[in-house]
């Protein structure tokens, strides 16, 4: 079975207005700005599903619901692993910046230009805004071991560096 590919630009209020879901598939390989900081793309997609429609206040918005596994490069061994995101967000559509600013603090801004919203776009943002700051394996399953990662420390009280401040000060009473 092919797979149901999301739209790369939409109109927005129109999907709002009618309430309308999307659900499928974007390729990662389209994704110019993600494609170059990780590693095999190949067939990879993300699975993406999105509820538009217009809330009590009338602000129009989005809601999404994004799933993939990314391969990225490990900083301490410099192998390749696995990254799972599953991200849920929610958006307010919005045509200018003074509308963005006046959002309420729950929504973050996705600027529509032009009545159009790129779709693409705004979800390979929203995988980049969750990639690690610093890829790495979790230090149990990564090549290369750390210092003093296996040994435990010693659990023993330790005489504060304080102590002789404590002694200066039980001498002036």
């Amino acid at each position: 079975m092919s797979e149901k590919f999301i739209p790369e630009h939409i109109d927005p209020f129109r999907y709002a207005e009618q309430s309308l879901r999307l659900s499928g598939a974007v390729k990662i390989a389209d994704m110019h700005r993600l494609s170059t900081t990780i590693g095999s793309t190949n067939d990879d997609t993300v699975a993406v599903d999105l509820e538009f429609g217009v809330d009590e206040q009338g602000m129009t918005f989005l809601k999404g619901h994004l799933k993939t596994q990314l391969t990225l490069e490990c900083q301490r061994c410099m192998e390749p692993f696995v990254y799972e995101i599953i991200s849920n967000f929610v958006l307010g559509i919005v045509s200018t910046l003074d509308e963005a600013n006046a959002l309420p603090e729950h929504y973050e801004p996705a600027l529509a230009k032009d009545g159009s919203l790129a779709l693409r776009e705004l979800i390979e943002d929203e995988i980049i805004l969750n990639l690690p700051i610093i890829p790495r394996h979790e230090p149990e399953d990564c090549k290369v071991k750390l210092p003093l990662a296996d040994v435990e420390w010693e659990s023993e009280k330790r005489e504060s560096p304080f102590h002789v401040l404590q002694s200066l000060k039980d001498k002036q009473k």
